[in-house]
């Protein structure tokens, strides 16, 4: 397993300004002379809003799919903060853990939070096959699919846990939305046997 560091609440700036402990790792890295920059986009959070289109209609149908199957009104609105809650440590901190877990063992992968513009990051060095870049980047999706499962298959007479399972469902899907852009961006421009490589701020492949 990889090795694991928090770096706790950062300001975001901090996290690309070049000097933070994987920017000094990358550095020491002899990086291939024939490595290909990937063509990623400068606002990665307005890219990738596309992307949240089909989690979002997934989880609507759910919703009323859900309400189909039932006479009843399907929530219980006490357990509502109980969701929100657990939806935003699933979209933050675990969504983040989940892709360090999937770094090689011995890596270091620094993973922190900035409160300040509610958002997350991990961090490393590490190269990866390209298989396993995507390993990684769908890895915190299955923190949706699993209160997705639950959200459709429990019983109505559990509306408590029908209701916890809702915004962690929503979150779960949406928040992997820059991640799925990556990989489509991989599957289209880098070849099947590439490693992946960070760079200051980027990213690199090569054969």
């Amino acid at each position: 397993m990889a090795h694991i560091i928090w770096c706790g609440n950062k300001k975001w700036d901090e996290v690309f300004n070049g000097d933070q402990p994987w920017d000094k790792e990358i550095s020491e890295k002899d990086i291939s002379e024939k490595a290909v920059f990937l063509d990623s986009p400068d606002d990665i959070v307005r890219a990738s809003v596309p992307y949240m289109l089909l989690p979002c209609i997934i989880c609507f149908a759910a919703v009323l799919i859900k309400k189909e199957l039932s006479d009843v009104f399907i929530f219980n609105v006490w357990f509502m903060p109980l969701s929100f809650l657990i939806g935003f440590i699933t979209a933050m901190p675990l969504h983040e853990l989940f892709h360090a877990i999937c770094y090689p063992k011995g890596e270091s992968v620094y993973i922190g939070v900035s409160m300040k513009q509610l958002r997350t990051f991990a961090a490393s060095s590490a190269a990866m096959s390209r298989e396993r870049y995507i390993l990684m980047s769908l890895a915190p999706s299955v923190l949706g699919v699993i209160p997705l499962v639950i959200f459709l298959t429990c019983p109505i007479t559990m509306k408590w846990l029908i209701t916890i399972c809702i915004v962690p469902m929503f979150m779960g899907l949406i928040s992997p939305a820059p991640d799925y852009m990556d990989v489509i961006l991989l599957l289209k421009k880098v070849p099947k046997c590439a490693i992946i490589q960070p760079v200051e701020n980027d990213l690199v492949w090569y054969e």
